[in-house]
């Protein structure tokens, strides 16, 4: 699902077709957005015979799952790295049913990811949690106890994920009654912070830096972030990375042929102006082209904050749950560049692992200072797609993708956010091209033998994100995960509004995984069969509900094997 062209600046047809066809055909319910919270609910709820209308604002579908080309390369947006792709773990069996088995996921190998500190610290993260505590203790061994601990943490607070999900599924009266209790205990891990936990376990900042390396998989420092957050990200990670094999887009076009094959339609250049109410109900949505399209179910995959603001009916923007989610966080904005390359990588520093280039251990430098000219990127991810799959073919010439991303304030491009793209001022062009060159500076420090190969670079940034995917702000993770966003009683998959359901990562986790649990948590809300389609028992998904209440009278827990833990459910 490819297109001609990218996530950047450059022209395209804004020619925006009238979808006035769809006032007179009838769905059962109408998801708004493409991304794979969308998709992953949309496709659910076909399984059971429910006839569903995708529409997506973008001229292709797949939200940060879909591809560009350029100059004969292609690249992804927002596919770099996956966990628990492994057919026993929960997120594996999700996409195997989804796809119907028709995506294969290809292992990254170990390491999957490894960090490059400023002092020439090299840490590896493998692809198991016996090698990961080898490499720390190798590096810091006197620091085992704190490394013990630390590991210790990361499971208990991962495994307490299907708690904190299982307390969406209450009506929010009952868990605004039951969260104060078990957020002290069951769910202690949510309302502390990152760098909380990492600071009563050790005083050396350098292991700091390494334990806290991966908050670019979740887009939130760790004086913010929740560690609980933190701990699912990391133990998403522990068995290992995986890429699709044939590149992102084939996750849109599997996952999308579920919706089309029993009926249902998948429309873009066809986004939502405002979701229409009747008798304090959803019942559809109004095009920004004016069309009316009417269903008993709608469900929003757009950001969390983007249909709270700019989505609901004015009344409903004024409700608490509405104005509640208005007033988190987003997540940070960034820029990627996109590189291109010709010739043998095999003697340069290219690798399936996933690329982490630190200018400090000081994980809260987040953000570039792009404005300042002699600033650099406090941090590098640099991924080569092409490299991870197995049926990438590079040609004559041995063509291949890299991705470089980092962030960057909002603010920094604010002023320009108002404007069209493909016709933005020259002074913001300007900009943009001393920030691309810098970084390709940057990246020839790092990375001489691989850059002396390219052939061609472009860079999006987050105007390029918010006007593809309408994020709020051009927030890459959507809303930020501080302990804030896990206590927001508002932030489920079941509104107040009857018939309104949110979706995606804002009401499962982050990243790409995330979100297509929360397309799954969604669908079930609806359809209950979801899960027993998924080998887990009604019996099983009520455990979830009844572990928050026991928590919360006190009654003791025995803690899921490890196993059972991670991102899902």
């Amino acid at each position: 699902m490819t297109t001609t062209d990218s996530t950047t600046e450059s022209t395209a047809s804004t020619q925006k077709p009238k979808h006035t066809d769809l006032a007179s055909k009838s769905f059962d319910a109408i998801v708004i957005g493409s991304g794979m919270g969308g998709m992953a609910c949309a496709s659910a709820l076909a399984k059971f015979g429910r006839k569903v209308l995708v529409l997506e604002q973008h001229y292709v579908a797949g939200g940060f799952t879909h591809t560009f080309s350029r100059k004969g390369f292609t690249w992804d947006v927002g596919v770099h790295c996956v966990g628990e792709m492994e057919e026993n773990r929960i997120p594996g069996k999700i996409l195997k049913w989804l796809t119907e088995g028709q995506v294969k996921m290809q292992s990254l190998g170990s390491p999957y990811d490894f960090f490059v500190f400023p002092d020439g610290l090299r840490v590896n993260l493998p692809d198991n949690s016996k090698d990961f505590r080898a490499e720390l203790l190798k590096h810091f061994p006197e620091e085992k106890e704190a490394i013990e601990k630390y590991l210790t943490l990361v499971r208990e607070a991962a495994n307490s994920v299907k708690t904190h999900l299982a307390l969406r599924f209450l009506p929010m009266w009952a868990e605004k009654l039951l969260a104060p209790i078990v957020r002290r205990t069951k769910l202690k891990w949510w309302g502390k912070t990152t760098k909380e936990v990492l600071d009563s376990l050790t005083n050396d900042e350098r292991l700091k830096g390494v334990l806290a390396g991966q908050w670019g998989y979740y887009g939130s420092v760790p004086s913010r972030s929740s560690f609980a957050m933190h701990a699912v990200t990391a133990r998403h990670f522990w068995n290992g990375g995986y890429y699709p094999v044939g590149g992102a887009e084939v996750l849109s076009k599997h996952i999308l042929a579920g919706v089309t094959r029993t009926g249902g339609e998948v429309r873009t250049r066809a986004g939502v102006e405002t979701i229409l109410m009747e008798g304090g109900r959803a019942v559809g949505v109004r095009l920004k082209e004016g069309t009316e399209v009417r269903a008993p179910l709608v469900i929003s995959a757009a950001n969390a904050k983007t249909t709270v603001s700019e989505i609901l009916p004015e009344e409903i923007k004024e409700r608490a749950w509405a104005k509640e989610i208005a007033g988190l966080t987003q997540s940070p904005c960034h820029i990627c560049l996109h590189i291109g390359t010709e010739g043998d990588l095999s003697e340069t520093e290219a690798t399936l692992a996933n690329h982490w280039y630190m200018e400090t251990y000081d994980m809260e430098w987040a953000d570039w200072d792009v404005a300042d000219p002699k600033s650099i990127a406090p941090v590098l991810y640099v991924s080569f797609p092409s490299l991870k799959d197995p049926a990438h073919d590079g040609g004559p010439t041995n063509r291949q993708t890299g991705e470089v991303v980092t962030f960057v304030p909002w603010d920094a491009f604010e002023k320009w956010s108002q404007t069209r793209r493909g016709l933005r001022e020259k002074d913001y062009m300007a900009f943009k091209k001393d920030i691309e060159e810098r970084l390709v500076a940057q990246l020839k420090k790092h990375l001489p033998k691989y850059m002396s190969k390219v052939v061609f670079h472009e860079m999006s940034t987050p105007l390029s994100t918010t006007f593809f995917t309408r994020s709020f702000h051009g927030g890459i993770y959507g809303i930020e995960p501080t302990p804030a966003r896990f206590a927001a009683t508002g932030l489920r998959p079941k509104t107040p509004v009857k018939g309104l359901y949110l979706t995606g990562s804002d009401v499962g986790t982050l990243g790409v995984v995330g979100a297509m649990v929360g397309g799954i948590f969604t669908a079930a809300s609806i359809e209950p069969k979801v899960f027993g389609a998924l080998g887990i028992s009604s019996k099983k998904a009520k455990s979830g509900r009844q572990a928050a209440a026991k928590s919360a009278s006190g009654s003791p827990q025995r803690p899921s094997p490890e196993r059972d833990a991670g991102v899902a459910l």
